[in-house]
């Protein structure tokens, strides 16, 4: 992986993709359907930021429930059970780092 500058808009409409990786972070792209999800709850070993680029999400973290629109941005803990979903009716693009890498 580099850590050059990535455009991310390159990579719409991909479900899942790691764009840039160091030893401590890692960058990636996720485009959800309108009405589907990211696949089942899960956790991570270090920390997660999402950050919503267009449509809308829903983001549970431990339970609660956060609406995310374009320009959001959510923090998820290290080890925090969660889920994002598309409950709007455009494709949810959104971009995530991870602190350490994850994928």
């Amino acid at each position: 992986m580099t850590t050059t500058l990535v455009d991310i808009t390159r990579y719409r409409g991909r479900f899942f993709e790691v764009l840039q990786e160091t030893e401590r972070t890692q960058t990636a792209v996720m485009t959800i359907a309108p009405g589907q999800d990211g696949g089942p709850e899960e956790t991570h070993a270090g920390d997660q930021v999402v950050f919503v680029v267009e449509g809308e999400a829903i983001v549970t973290v431990e339970g609660t429930t956060h609406q995310a629109r374009a320009g959001a941005c959510v923090l998820i803990p290290a080890g925090a059970l969660h889920h994002v979903r598309n409950p709007g009716s455009q494709p949810l693009f959104f971009l995530t780092v991870y602190a350490p890498p994850a994928y």
